[in-house]
């Protein structure tokens, strides 16, 4: 079994997770809400509580024999409030190597699972680059105050491992913008992210993840909310064993495929592919409703890349520019790029960043 991850760029308001536990069970704004259990629609791989009456999208999904990446998105009835367990869009990720050096490199293993090459981050640094790739899109003017400031956050991890990790750690992230597309609150919005990285070896991923974004008056009662959604979570005995079968024929599916590196490729491996390519399908079906998601996968990459894509509105070329602190991204009639928050000269105008 394969595990989940990503990095860091913004600085805000970063507290390494440790000491008193966050009580979700005894908060009275919990105590007053109603529950159901969603089951996963896609494998019924889990079972998770999620609000009554909130929109549930998700489940687990399947990229690879031991890939395999479970989702929950709640979102309230009023749209103001949106809760994640997980995200589709974060693979794992291999270390770099001398075969594989550049970090965001596709390190593809067929049909046993798609790996992104990317230096292991701390789970402090994750949840920073997490939240600026899960909400830079919606947060406007982000800030840090101290009603921002973050309770001890922890949730054990729900894809567990059957070897002990070489390294981990758990951070979390919040702070406060406005948001546009919600209806206009008082004192704008609260973000938040948590995260657990772990490294096996070259391996490494991010178990569990867990994301939000609401009113900043009801920011206590939704990381309650979070909480204990994300501490119900439980897999299903017959998934496990289920998965069990899956990691098996992978690592048989990958020998095979070694071993066809210098021959056609055998009938098995043919017969593996053809398998994945039917577990892919649902992934493809999620994807093609939420073309959102299709962008944030990108919107990762470019992040762990300091890549920032852009378009030149005299020419309508695209390109990819590195990434700057400032906002604005300025271009002359040689191809120059510069980074910053005002024209440098009358020979130089605006190119509009994509994302």
């Amino acid at each position: 079994m394969l595990r989940t991850v990503l990095v860091a760029g913004l600085t805000m308001l970063v507290l390494v997770s440790g000491g008193q536990a966050y009580s979700a069970s005894n908060s009275p704004a919990v105590g007053s809400t109603n529950w159901t259990k969603f089951v996963d629609p896609n494998e019924q791989a889990f079972t998770v509580e999620v609000p009554q009456g909130w929109t549930v999208k998700g489940g687990m999904f399947r990229l690879g024999f031991s890939d395999e990446r479970g989702m929950v998105d709640m979102t309230s009835a009023d749209g103001r409030i949106n809760v994640r367990i997980g995200d589709l869009a974060v693979p794992s990720y291999v270390t770099p190597s001398q075969y594989h050096a550049r970090e965001g490199e596709v390190y593809d293993l067929g049909a046993q699972a798609q790996m992104v090459v990317a230096r292991y981050r701390s789970g402090p640094e994750f949840a920073v680059l997490y939240s600026h790739a899960r909400f830079y899109q919606l947060c406007r003017n982000p800030r840090a105050d101290a009603d921002t400031a973050v309770s001890a956050f922890s949730v054990p991890d729900y894809l567990p491992s059957p070897v002990a990790a070489d390294q981990s750690s758990s951070g979390q992230i919040a702070y406060r913008c406005d948001i546009a597309e919600k209806a206009a609150a008082p004192g704008g919005a609260v973000v938040f992210a948590y995260a657990r990285t772990a490294l096996y070896q070259n391996i490494w991923g991010v178990s569990p993840l867990v994301s939000f974004y609401a009113p900043a008056d009801q920011a206590d009662t939704v990381r309650a909310i979070a909480l204990r959604s994300a501490r119900s979570l439980r897999l299903l005995p017959q998934w496990i064993e289920r998965q069990k079968q899956l990691d098996a024929q992978g690592l048989e599916y990958q020998r095979a495929r070694q071993q066809q590196r210098m021959a056609a490729l055998g009938q098995q491996v043919q017969q593996f592919e053809a398998r994945m390519q039917a577990m892919r399908e649902q992934v493809s079906a999620f994807e093609r409703h939420q073309a959102a998601q299709a962008a944030q996968v990108e919107g990762f990459s470019n992040v762990l890349n300091g890549v920032t894509p852009t378009v030149d509105p005299l020419t309508g070329q695209a390109r990819n520019v590195w990434t700057g602190p400032a906002q604005r991204y300025w271009t002359n009639g040689v191809g120059d790029v510069i980074n910053s928050n005002s024209q440098p000269n009358a020979s130089w105008h605006e190119i509009q960043p994509t994302q």
